[in-house]
């Protein structure tokens, strides 16, 4: 069984779930990840009023539905503008994949992307999103990691506990990215000896490749505003 029949990533849901922003207006402490970026337009004319550069987690924990938990941090200034994204706490329980009732290690991990929605929507029922960003990934590692375990193979290697800023890259079909992919999926299958190992394998199988930014943390992030079917939303699933 492949991970990706796990997930369903649903886009146009992306930001149904608004609540609350994880930091308050009172002084949140030290933070544990703070990311700069631009948020660069390209659509028709620029959005009225502020835009707001949003953490998005997206969460799938036994493949019946998907959950998605909001951060905002305000992008202030004329386009392109700048932001700063500062996140003071881990992801909320809700926020963490679990696989560990699927037989895979227990190690938890969130995994969000960064848009760009306009400030106001957020007292909507059905906010909208104006942007992405296309190649990268916030990544969250609750506990040690398993060398040999799913997040492992998704990853590229085993990631130290606390958060990361992941180079991410879209997996076309028939290309040579596509091509590793199927190999290292093939041969971790044909080695694996139970349904635990097996499911793990999927990890190569996914339609993205995730890997630690050479930047890390100060990496430079861009959120592009543009229509819809122009952008291209980091489908990790």
């Amino acid at each position: 069984m492949q991970l990706r029949s796990i997930f369903s990533f649903a886009l146009p849901l992306l930001l149904a779930a608004c609540g609350d922003p994880q930091v308050g207006s009172e002084y949140p402490g030290e933070s544990l990840l703070t990311v700069q970026g631009t948020i660069v337009n390209e659509l028709d004319e620029p959005p009225a009023g502020p835009v707001d550069a949003v953490l998005v987690w997206n969460t799938e924990k036994d493949g019946s539905g998907s959950e998605n938990l909001p951060v905002r941090a305000t992008a202030v200034g004329s386009f392109p503008a700048s932001f700063t994204l500062s996140i003071h706490e881990p992801p909320p329980e809700s926020g963490l994949n679990d696989f560990s009732e699927l037989g895979l290690e227990g190690t938890r991990v969130g995994i969000g992307i960064i848009v760009a929605a306009r400030s106001e929507d957020y007292a909507d029922s059905e906010p909208s999103w104006l942007g992405v960003d296309e190649h990268h990934v916030i990544v969250y590692v609750e506990s040690e990691m398993d060398e040999d375990g799913v997040w492992s193979k998704l990853f590229g290697g085993p990631l130290a506990p606390g958060y990361h800023v992941m180079d991410a890259v879209q997996r076309i079909p028939g290309s040579a990215l596509d091509a590793e992919g199927q190999a290292a999926f093939d041969a971790c299958d044909a080695a694996a000896t139970t349904e635990a190992e097996h499911l793990a394998c999927g990890a190569h199988d996914v339609k993205l490749k995730m890997r630690p930014a050479a930047g890390g943390a100060s990496a430079a992030l861009t959120v592009r505003m543009a229509p819809q079917e122009d952008l291209e939303f980091p489908d990790w699933h």
